[in-house]
């Protein structure tokens, strides 16, 4: 069991306080608070339409926020759109790259565009492929790679930088089993660097056994976060509870609330009301 008790964070790596973004008059996220610390594992899980998608894309830049902040190594992105980047690595969950490159190519346009010295480069690409099993992948067009090898190339790509907050929304979907093994010696490793994975997932299991902590979000609000004795406590599920148990008490214990105070509200009166 991963998620585990009594880590004494030196400091936070990223920041959300009080994120909102609504879609037209479909509300994603409600005043979010989210603070992730170096040198751990973070996961991300909540129901479908939760908002964990719409989280990652806010944090990465690929969408405003409506209101709210956010810091990452202390940088807003408000203000510094460009700097704070250098210290993310993502992979999105369906992963779109370019078809007409080679990996190699790929991985090399990845490490220029983020200033990375040409030996240092050379030897990460290397380091990579030979880790993620691609070695005899390296002169083929991304066009033709399976699903699984794309994932991969896409980690490859988002680890060339060395980034200090490596963010990624489902990353064993797709993966096979040697390859996630791979992947979880990734993320061990990046930890004893003190470096920091903020995953989202649905796998529950996955994030039980990976995650330091995690976040359970529901209807666009975090509804508990810590280890997995913090929120067994905290949902009065028992010691030996899983974290799927944890998730289905606390967001159904969320969702009764919120029924209930849609309850309690003075229904609407109709014309048909007026005129009785």
């Amino acid at each position: 069991m991963k998620l585990e008790k009594g880590r004494n964070p030196l400091s936070t790596i990223l920041q959300l306080v009080d994120v909102w973004k609504s879609y037209d008059d479909m509300k994603a996220l409600c005043g979010l608070n989210l603070e992730v610390f170096k040198g751990e594992i973070f996961g991300l899980v909540g129901p479908n339409g939760a908002g964990k998608t719409t989280c990652l894309k806010i944090i990465v830049g690929l969408l405003k926020m409506d209101k709210g902040s956010i810091t990452i190594n202390g940088l807003d992105p408000t203000v510094h759109p460009y700097k704070y980047k250098r210290s993310i690595g993502y992979v999105p969950e369906s992963v779109s790259l370019p078809d007409y490159l080679t990996v190699e190519e790929l991985l090399i346009y990845s490490g220029k565009i983020r200033e990375v010295p040409n030996e240092i480069l050379k030897q990460r690409i290397d380091s990579y492929l030979k880790i993620f099993d691609l070695e005899d992948k390296r002169e083929t067009l991304i066009l033709q790679l399976s699903r699984g090898m794309r994932q991969k190339t896409a980690m490859a790509s988002a680890l060339i930088h060395d980034p200090d907050l490596l963010i990624l929304d489902e990353p064993l979907i797709g993966i096979d089993p040697a390859g996630q093994h791979v992947i979880k010696e990734i993320f061990n490793m990046r930890i004893k660097e003190n470096k920091t994975v903020f995953l989202s997932t649905h796998m529950l299991d996955t994030a039980e056994r990976m995650c330091n902590r995690v976040a359970i979000i529901h209807r666009g609000r975090n509804v508990a976060t810590g280890d997995l004795r913090h929120l067994q406590s905290l949902s009065e599920t028992g010691e030996n509870a899983t974290l799927e148990e944890v998730f289905l008490k606390l967001t159904e214990e969320r969702g009764t609330e919120k029924k209930e105070q849609i309850d309690e509200q003075p229904k609407k009166r109709s014309l048909f009301d007026v005129f009785r």
